[in-house]
């Protein structure tokens, strides 16, 4: 093989896997709501989507690179009502319930493995939830209540895709929707690759030039 070529090849081998390993952030529209009165929570939370495992149950403790941003406006409610954003969370559970998930689509209603339906609160059919204060363990979670350490009164977990306002002493609300921003998810257009990848890749596109110049003088 010529040696031009070759060193096509290698340019080609570092731009493939410069792209495999580009940050994919992917934001989430979602909305609570309790049937049995006006209160709503409506919100975007952000993940980066490398860090987020899909099958599997992701227990993220913020602060958590894996959560880059997430923002909740309650209403309607008796008490709790505001704009809460990660300051105002210490944990976020995203389980899929052994699905993979089609993150390009609304997840609630998304069939999994055994049958349930993701965004069921039942107990079996995965969880999607945001906690104000620190949680006890994963059973015992939706068993304890009371307002946020710091006295807000952001909306806590209360059971399995529900959401409870005022620190969850108030109305639960349950996940009614859930779906990406923009439609399906696309990979970036840009290749934000390393400092050490830009050097390497100048170094072999100079050496292709370099080829091709003593080619030519060759030819002459």
């Amino acid at each position: 093989m010529p040696k031009s070529q070759c060193l096509r090849f290698l340019v080609l081998g570092l731009l493939l896997s410069a792209t495999s390993v580009c940050p994919a952030p992917v934001t989430f529209n979602f909305t609570f709501d309790d049937p049995n009165s006006t209160a709503q929570a409506v919100g975007s939370i952000t993940f980066e989507d490398t860090l987020l495992a899909n099958p599997g149950v992701n227990d993220f403790f913020l602060p958590d690179p894996a959560v880059l941003a997430l923002n909740v406006t309650v209403s309607g409610s008796a008490a709790g009502n505001g704009t809460f954003t990660m300051a105002d969370f210490v944990e976020v559970v995203f389980d899929t319930d052994g699905a993979t998930l089609d993150l390009g689509s609304q997840l609630v209603g998304q069939v999994t493995p055994d049958s349930s339906i993701w965004g069921t609160p039942d107990g079996n059919s995965g969880d999607f939830n945001l906690f104000s204060f620190a949680p006890k363990s994963r059973p015992e979670r939706y068993n304890q209540q009371g307002n946020a350490p710091t006295g807000s009164n952001a909306p806590n977990g209360v059971f399995y895709f529900t959401l409870g306002a005022n620190g969850g002493n108030d109305e639960p609300m349950e996940l009614i929707g859930m779906a990406p921003t923009g439609g399906p998810i696309t990979p970036p257009a840009t290749l934000p690759i390393g400092r050490e990848a830009m050097l390497l890749l100048a170094s072999m596109l100079g050496l292709v030039a370099a080829f091709a110049i003593r080619r030519r003088k060759r030819r002459a």
